[in-house]
């Protein structure tokens, strides 16, 4: 997939973000997002802004990925239940 540059602006500052994986729409969502985000920080100066708000996303991200590999394990194990119960009841049809 071609690479695409989009264009969006974070406290008013323009940022020129390449992309292979998202698109204008979802880029341009992501920074309203951040920029929200950031409105609620405005205590603090604009670089302590931007750090607190990529580490809060980054332990979003971070608990998505720990949750969904619960979620894996979980559906593994069913699966693997379910392949002992079919198994059991084909030996037992064979007896």
């Amino acid at each position: 997939m071609a690479k695409e540059i989009v264009q969006v602006e974070i406290k008013r500052i323009p940022l020129d973000i390449e992309t292979t994986e998202l698109g204008a729409v979802e880029l341009t969502d992501l920074a309203a997002t951040v920029e929200k985000y950031m409105q609620g920080l405005d205590e603090i100066d604009t670089l302590k802004q931007a750090l607190i708000t990529a580490l809060h996303f980054a332990a979003v991200a971070y608990l998505q990925r720990q949750n969904d590999g619960g979620k894996r394990k979980e559906e593994e194990s069913r699966v693997n239940d379910l392949i002992v119960k079919l198994q059991s009841a084909l030996n037992a049809n064979h007896k």
